[in-house]
């Protein structure tokens, strides 16, 4: 089911950004950001994306395009094996090959203004990028929401927990890309991918997520440098923009006032979420409700999904809903999070210490930032055991605060989605020119 787009939306003599997000809403938040900023400079901008976050773009002066329906998003993502390393990457990647992939492309051709459009691209996208092969006048910027994506066989990115995952020497990394593409990745897209390509009368790819991936024209990191700061092979031009952080949309609770009396108190809850997304936390609140009450803390547990919480709560922690970080974490001890990059990156901002869980896709990589930069501990496999070490050493350690305040006033100064709506501007000046 997708939903349609008037071909005349906004006023055709303007610039057009169609955007793309497809995933949950870490995914969607950043693409959201830039879209504000391209906004506020003159563009009609159209985002497709899966229908429960068609209310966060039209509140944001975007035009939604519902690419994925409800209940197939909820299918895709209630899947406890969409979590874990291997069947979590078949499962997005075959979605995004075979459900995303037509309508996004359909949009684009029924949308798409000459000599006025720019395709702002997720990592999921693949339509866009054989839209740029089809068409070249139309340029496209690829937005690169995590380092983890990024090749590198000198520095490669952390994809597993598994120890015993080479990172080292570097013709190892190279011949295990080469593997991992033929006996994988190509497996889960190349079909839909090139089907498309062929109806199209366009040449097979192959090595897909290798070089072909990346934009001839632009590619945005949305993190600073120094969180990680290698280009991708292409001859696209790449633009560290930095942490999109103005994305804070949410609510507190009902009981605003009693909500924010606690977060006053003199003892600073820990924060715990496993992300938005997530429908399968039981035992991620439990081992929290028991680490906590043994460390005599109070706690704030944070999920989309109520049923994923206990009917009934100790008196020191709470249960609560999609809550803005921004708002949160300043009156936070700690956070204990999954390691998506919107959770890591807010954390870094407001300097809170961090204990990071991850499960699958880029939490690994980022978790190891965390570690790599001092700001925290990552378990890879984590247990009632080693969260309540992870969180004694953390809020214990007097340095700790110093650590994660010196890093977060790196992040102060311009918001990275503004940085990256300006680049995207640029890069379609570029071609009308």
């Amino acid at each position: 089911m997708t939903s349609s787009v008037d071909h005349s939306c906004g006023d055709t003599q303007r610039p057009l950004a169609i955007l793309s997000a497809p995933g949950s809403r870490g995914d969607v938040n950043p693409m959201v950001a830039i879209g504000k900023q391209l906004r506020r400079r003159g563009f009609d901008v159209v985002i497709s994306l899966a229908q429960p976050y068609a209310g966060l773009a039209e509140s944001a002066g975007l035009t939604p395009f519902i690419a994925i329906d409800e209940n197939r998003f909820g299918e895709l993502l209630g899947a406890a094996e969409v979590w874990k390393p291997l069947s979590g990457l078949r499962i997005v990647l075959q979605g995004a090959a075979s459900e995303y992939l037509v309508p996004h492309f359909e949009l684009i051709q029924r949308l798409k203004r000459p000599g006025r459009t720019v395709l702002v691209s997720h990592p999921l996208d693949f339509a866009s990028r054989i839209h740029r092969d089809l068409d070249p006048t139309i340029p496209l910027v690829d937005v690169v929401l995590s380092p983890m994506m990024i090749r590198d066989p000198l520095v490669p990115p952390r994809l597993s927990p598994w120890w015993f995952e080479p990172r080292k020497p570097p013709w190892l990394m190279r011949a295990g890309y080469w593997l991992g593409d033929h006996l994988l990745l190509d497996r889960y897209l190349g079909k839909s991918i090139n089907d498309l390509r062929h109806s199209l009368s366009l040449r097979p790819v192959r090595r897909i997520m290798d070089r072909w991936w990346w934009s001839p024209d632009a590619i945005l990191s949305l993190y600073p440098d120094w969180f990680g700061s290698v280009a991708p092979p292409t001859d696209g031009q790449w633009h560290a923009c930095g942490f999109p952080l103005d994305v804070n949309s949410g609510t507190l609770p009902d009981d605003t006032n009693a909500f924010e009396d606690e977060l006053a108190a003199s003892k600073r809850p820990i924060f715990f979420t496993p992300g938005t997304a997530h429908r399968h936390a039981k035992e991620f609140f439990e081992m929290a409700i028991d680490v906590c009450q043994s460390l005599d803390m109070p706690a704030i547990l944070a999920t989309s999904h109520q049923d994923q919480l206990p009917s009934r709560l100790p008196p020191t922690i709470r249960g609560v809903g999609y809550v803005p970080l921004g708002k949160v974490l300043p009156h936070c001890s700690a956070i204990v999070h999954h390691g998506g990059i919107g959770t890591t990156a807010h954390s870094i901002a407001w300097a809170c210490p961090q204990v990071v869980l991850p499960m699958a896709f880029d939490q690994f990589h980022n978790g190891m930032r965390v570690q790599q930069l001092g700001l925290g501990k990552t378990i890879d496999r984590p247990r009632r055991r080693s969260l309540h070490r992870a969180l004694a050493e953390v809020l214990g350690d007097p340095t700790q605060p110093l650590r994660c305040q010196a890093i977060a006033e790196k992040t102060q100064g311009r918001d990275g989605a503004e940085i990256a709506a300006e680049r995207i501007i640029d890069c379609l000046s570029d071609h009308q020119t």
